[in-house]
């Protein structure tokens, strides 16, 4: 199946190895500075900071609006203004905009199932990477990696307080925040533009590499470093080998609600940890689990190939 070669003809337009990569540290700095900007509008600046660790019951509504409008502001309005430039469209959301970031129409579902069991095929394995870091190399590092679990700690915390939900209708504006919101600006961002320009300068294997880390290091968390790296890998994954931005998304809002929902039904933020990692990976029970999700994510894999091949 064709990927990247719908977009031949954007080529003499796409941006040099050093210019991407520009843009991308430019983004990733300007993206905690807004946030930290638009939090400054609640309740004066001041008491904004200590809002963000324990946010009031009245203002979380406030504090989701601010979350989801900061990737819209700071990831997507850019990547698709760019698109425009790219195309020579005064209109971004021209039809040669939307195929430039690999927006396309004519999704197979059956394939996009494929792709989305193999998000959660990878748990098991994602779970074990944390909870070995946990158990072995945290404790390794002293201070650092006590600091390191301290300011997951910290992030899990303000994420439980903004995902609280008492309504239905709060749990869809929850989901927008946390789910529908990240799975666009962060696909339109990472996969629409920096992957596919990266893509253009090496190859295609790097390319996919290189975004899933830089999407790693762009979450801010190092304790989820390498397992978060791990996902974006199979995210872009996905999307190199269709270029359809439409297969990733899927995959991205499949991890997030999952995630959210972990986090109402558990109280805990964080979908790859559980209270006592130690407990799971020293049964060895828990390693043939870990192996038969992973046989079964090769397995996922390679019918997720026969399904492009047929597609095509």
């Amino acid at each position: 199946m064709q990927t990247f070669s719908f977009y031949d003809h954007f080529a003499a337009k796409r941006p040099s190895f050093f210019a991407n990569t520009f843009f991308l540290i430019s983004i990733m700095a300007l993206y905690p500075i807004a946030g930290a900007a638009l939090f400054s509008l609640v309740d004066g600046g001041h008491q904004a900071s200590s809002a963000m660790l324990h946010p009031i019951r009245s203002m979380l509504p406030l504090l989701r609006m601010i979350q989801s409008f900061g990737q819209i502001l700071v990831l997507a309005l850019p990547v698709l203004l760019l698109a425009g430039w790219h195309t020579g469209k005064k209109n971004p959301f021209s039809p040669e905009s939307l195929a430039f970031l690999g927006i396309r129409r004519g999704v197979d579902f059956g394939t996009a199932a494929f792709a989305v069991s193999g998000i959660f095929l990878l748990q098991p394995l994602l779970y074990t990477v944390t909870a070995l870091q946990d158990l072995y190399l945290w404790p390794s590092l002293g201070t650092a990696g006590a600091e390191v679990i301290r300011q997951r700690d910290v992030m899990d915390a303000f994420i439980k307080e903004l995902a609280q939900v008492h309504s239905f209708p709060e749990f869809l504006s929850v989901a927008f925040v946390f789910a529908l919101t990240p799975a666009v600006c962060e696909e339109l961002f990472f996969r629409g533009y920096i992957q596919q320009n990266y893509s253009r300068s090496m190859s295609t294997g790097r390319a996919v590499l290189l975004t899933g880390c830089v999407f790693a290091f762009f979450h801010l968390s190092a304790a989820n470093l390498f397992p978060l790296a791990l996902l974006g890998c199979y995210i872009g994954y996905i999307y190199s080998r269709t270029g359809n931005i439409v297969f990733p998304f899927f995959v991205h809002l499949a991890n997030n609600l999952a995630a959210l929902l972990l986090l109402l039904c558990s109280g805990r933020g964080d979908l790859l940890l559980g209270s006592q990692p130690g407990h799971l990976i020293n049964t060895p029970l828990w390693w043939f689990v870990v192996a038969g999700s992973s046989l079964l994510f090769i397995k996922v894999l390679l019918q997720f190939s026969v399904s492009l091949v047929d597609e095509g």
